[in-house]
């Protein structure tokens, strides 16, 4: 007999989590990162028109893969650093969204953060380009 135990926090699917049709582009200051498997965290505080900060999580690939795609754990993103980060809201419109590309304020620099949007069932939704 052969036996499995799931994870208590396991891996999710972009469609359980992420709405493919709520694209958001948001700039803010880093408050925190936390380089953890199986995502990376990474939060900013985004000011609203009357400079109310409110704080969003971002989750993106986890560290290696950033490492591969040019990430520098002690570099490329820190606490105070201004970032744009391109992504897809959470479903349930909290402050919670699926991180695509970062935008560095300091160097300009544009990063791969995390996957292209999916449906949940293991296809893409069609692509959309960030402005």
């Amino acid at each position: 007999m052969l036996a499995a135990a799931a994870p208590l926090f396991g891996h999710h699917s972009f469609g359980a989590e992420y709405d493919g049709n709520k694209p958001i582009t948001l700039t803010g200051v880093v408050t925190s990162i936390q380089w953890t498997n199986p995502h990376f965290y990474f939060f900013i505080d985004v000011k609203d028109q009357n400079g109310k900060a409110a704080n969003w999580k971002f989750e993106g690939y986890p560290p290696v893969v950033l490492n591969r795609v040019g990430w520098k754990r002690t570099e490329t993103m820190l606490p105070g650093d201004t970032v744009t980060v391109f992504g897809w809201q959470a479903r349930d419109g909290s402050n919670w969204a699926h991180s695509r590309f970062v935008t560095f304020a300091k160097n300009g620099k544009k990063l791969e953060s995390g996957p292209p949007a999916g449906n949940g069932d293991g296809g893409n939704t069609p692509p959309v380009v960030p402005q």
